[in-house]
């Protein structure tokens, strides 16, 4: 469950470095209200980016549920052989570089 921390956005200006440490060691967001609604969120850079991976995972998930449905997929073995070969070519174009490089 996430934790919800609100605070008018006057304490903004005013207590910016308690909002701040709260932000970072709390690892929360902060909700600021203006005239009692929700007005914007203060976070750590580190929880905004722990957020921006879970969307971009969850996307890749949905656009992986459509490929199947589409039946874009491929069965699992097909997949390994394909992943296997793929880093054999790749291990084998590292090899060349090296020795002649």
């Amino acid at each position: 469950m996430i934790k919800t921390i609100i605070r008018p956005i006057s304490e903004l200006s005013k207590r910016m470095a308690d909002v701040e440490a709260f932000a970072i060691d709390q690892d929360t967001p902060v909700h600021l209200t203006k005239n009692g609604s929700n007005h914007m969120v203060i976070m750590s850079s580190s929880h905004y980016e722990k957020i921006s991976a879970k969307i971009s995972m969850y996307e890749n998930l949905l656009r992986s549920e459509a490929e199947i449905r589409q039946g874009k997929s491929l069965p699992l073995d097909a997949a390994m052989t394909d992943i296997d070969q793929y880093l054999k070519e790749r291990m084998h174009e590292q090899s060349g570089q090296q020795i002649s490089g």
